[in-house]
């Protein structure tokens, strides 16, 4: 018998395979079932499936086409020479004459009905046209019901009349099949006009129940018992020489397949084909209905040529009429492009077929396996690559699937399946593989910045006692005149002032990378280049230095609200060679940096009392970013404890702009008053910072040099003096 803690081991192992399967199954049950339409009354899934259909199309741009299609549109200029409705007759003149210039069929996409007829003469007019001519077609419109209500439809209940008119048209329905039902017609041709016609077929396009767009048509429509085949079907048996009693049906559980001469075609559950649309509508070449007119006035027989041996399909474009829908391709489009579209796709076999749903089931749960598999099994960026590899070779094969072959696999939920696991799984680690990291957190994360807890998660031997050698640049603060301050409070609001000023002080330290180490009274002790390397560290103490004391202002009002009193602060900056790690004994450990450069940086932020600075930084530090820093020459000092003297700066801002003529103006004047200061010269020291006082009257290190070189005047330094400052106080 396995033991217990083998089987859990052996379970573990396929965590990933299980998440994996339960994600399709889930998968399945949304996109390709109907129990999300059953419970919410919509098909919402599929819908954005379709969508990638358009996706697809969008992508591919044009697909080869049979280039015999042109469209004659009813625009603006027609309306302005005609007006509302185009007088019929004028339907009957440009259809004869395009039949008459060797047109293989000319079908208008229009209403013709006996209640539109303007006048007796205009209709008798057009049927005489039309009896001169070929290959003509009209269109009815008929209404279907909806896919719930249409099981209801009786056959036999219907318009005797319309059925009078169309009923020649149409062939004998089968006793199965899966194409709508209509119970009446709205609009169909008076029967002078369907007597001229070769044929009157449906123009009926559905729109997608959620988002509106045309992306089908049903092939056929029946009514009264016969069937009806859309508009650009019809053509297209006209341009294939294919009679239309000689379509044969068969029926299937996942629709009616319609065989018709060399072609196969395959309808779905509402005996619909999907629309390959060739391209954007300026994909078919546009002629105004108003310049056939013109031309034929003019006898233009070189115009009427275009037309031979071409499929004309004529309809509205101008949108006051209403005649316009969202297709894959294009945000809005005439009517009469979509029929246009039918018929090329057919005449074409261009069309679109959906990869056989085993074969889609096999390529989901395989894909999602190995996204289960990997990302439980490695780390997590293993899994990330996995995931970003599978959807890229997943999304080339259904695109490339698409534009050569014109086969449509399904693409959001494979990759909702993907997501789904990959999140799934990663989550499932984190609840039960985590012990280790809440360990961690829960010791470090009170106390540590956020980005040392990750590092520490995924680097465990981290946490242990000692550390490694780090170049770190360090920051001290430290609030000017605390005791006073707290003197001046109470308690409780002297810890409101504290927790504001910590809090937006830390937000400052944390968003430029650096880690809080420490609070100390009301000191805060940061460092950057550990435990997350980073070689530009003491540019980027600087800059929070600088934004530290922009904070710092912006905060005033509020603590004057609070406390009644103004908080200013001292930095101090130092970068050099330290110990980093995990620090104390086995009871209480700290995460910190430790070595002389922490010591120096302390000592810094003291020094700033003596020179009346906010800011101090080493040399050490400028040296590193020397260049994209503002800063000037305090001294060349002595901190207590040390022996060795270090020069110190003033860090005035940071260099990301030009500098201000004033600014400017102070560090040439000081400058050259520091190095004579250095060669001794008291007099011209004293002048040029006296010159500088004139601009900077408030300036407290050119004030100290003046009294200092005052001394030095009477008091002369000994010959071997070097410049070093002995600062005799922290």
């Amino acid at each position: 018998m396995v033991p217990v803690e083998e089987r859990k081991f052996q379970l573990k192992r396929y965590t990933g395979i299980i998440i994996a399967l339960i994600v399709v199954l889930l998968i399945e049950l949304l996109f390709n079932t109907l129990i999300v339409h059953e419970i919410f009354g919509t098909s919402f899934f599929q819908s954005v499936e379709r969508r990638s259909l358009d996706m697809l199309m969008r992508f591919r741009g044009e697909r080869d086409n049979a280039d015999n299609t042109i469209m004659i549109g009813i625009d603006e200029s027609t309306y302005n020479e005609f007006g509302y409705p185009i007088p019929h007759d004028q339907y009957g003149v440009v259809m004869t004459l395009l039949s008459n210039s060797g047109a293989r069929a000319v079908a208008l996409d229009v209403f013709l009905t006996d209640k539109q007829k303007a006048d007796s003469s205009e209709s008798l007019l057009l049927v005489e046209y039309l009896s001169l001519a070929q290959n003509t077609y009209q269109v009815f419109g008929p209404f279907i019901p909806s896919k719930t209500e249409r099981e209801n439809v009786n056959r036999k209940d219907v318009d005797s009349t319309a059925h009078f008119v169309m009923g020649k048209f149409g062939i004998p329905a089968p006793q199965r099949h899966h194409f709508p039902r209509a119970p009446y017609i709205e609009a169909y041709p008076f029967p002078e006009l369907a007597e001229v016609s070769t044929g009157v077929v449906h123009a009926l396009c559905i729109q997608d129940s959620i988002d509106g767009v045309l992306r089908s048509m049903p092939l056929y429509v029946e009514y009264a018992g016969r069937l009806y085949p859309a508009l650009g079907f019809a053509l297209a048996l006209k341009t294939l020489k294919i009679e239309p009693k000689q379509v044969r049906f068969e029926d299937t559980e996942e629709g009616t397949v319609v065989y018709a001469g060399p072609l196969v075609i395959h309808t779905g559950l509402w005996g619909e084909v999907l629309i390959n649309y060739i391209g954007k509508s300026e994909s078919f070449p546009l002629i105004s209905f108003l310049d056939i007119l013109s031309a034929a006035k003019e006898s233009d027989s070189t115009f009427f040529n275009q037309f031979r041996g071409k499929v004309c399909i004529i309809g509205p474009t101008l949108r006051s009429v209403g005649d316009y829908y969202p297709t894959p391709v294009d945000e809005s489009a005439p009517g009469f492009y979509t029929h246009a579209n039918v018929y090329d796709m057919i005449v074409t076999d261009s069309f679109i077929t959906r990869a056989p749903a085993w074969i889609q089931f096999i390529i989901l749960l395989i894909l999602t396996l190995i996204i289960g598999y990997y990302t439980h099994r490695r780390h997590i960026k293993v899994g990330i690559f996995v995931l970003a590899v599978v959807t890229l070779l997943f999304l080339t094969v259904v695109v490339i699937a698409f534009t050569t072959e014109h086969l449509w696999i399904n693409i959001v939920a494979p990759l909702t399946s993907f997501v789904i696991c990959f999140v799934a799984t990663v989550a499932y680690k984190a609840a039960t593989e985590g012990r280790q990291r809440k360990l961690i957190t829960s010791m470090f994360g009170t106390y540590v910045d956020s980005n040392v807890v990750r590092i520490l998660i995924n680097n465990p031997s981290l946490a242990k006692l000692g550390g490694e050698k780090h170049e770190v640049s360090v920051l001290f603060t430290d609030i000017k005149g605390f005791s006073g301050i707290s003197e001046k409070v109470s308690e409780d609001v002297l810890v409101k002032l504290l927790n504001v000023y910590f809090t937006d002080m830390t937000n400052v330290i944390l968003a430029n990378g650096g880690a809080v180490d420490k609070f100390i009274g009301d000191s805060i002790m940061a460092f950057w280049g550990a435990p997350i390397p980073d070689s530009d560290s003491a540019y980027h103490a600087c800059v929070t230095a600088v934004q530290m004391q922009s904070q710092l202002e912006k905060l005033q009002t509020k603590l004057m609200k609070i406390g009644g009193v103004g908080i200013k602060h001292r930095i101090g900056i130092n970068t050099g060679s330290c110990i980093v790690g995990n620090m104390g004994s086995e009871q209480k450990k700290n995460y910190t940096v430790t070595g002389d450069p922490v010591n120096l940086a302390s000592r810094l932020e003291g020094v700033n009392k003596q020179y009346g600075t906010g800011i101090l930084i080493s040399e050490y530090t400028q040296k590193k970013a020397i260049n994209r820093l503002v800063t000037r020459l305090v001294d060349k000092v002595q901190v207590v404890g040390k022996t060795e003297p270090v020069q110190i700066f003033e860090l005035m801002g940071i260099a990301d702009k030009p500098l201000d003529e004033k600014t400017k103006f102070l560090l040439d004047i000081y400058g050259q008053g520091i190095k004579a200061y250095q060669e001794r010269r008291w007099d011209e020291g004293i002048a040029f910072m006296l010159h500088a006082l004139e601009k900077f009257p408030d300036d407290p290190v050119c004030q100290l040099y003046i009294e200092r070189m005052k001394l030095f005047q009477i008091n002369p330094p000994a010959n071997d003096w070097n410049g070093v400052f002995v600062l005799q106080s922290k």
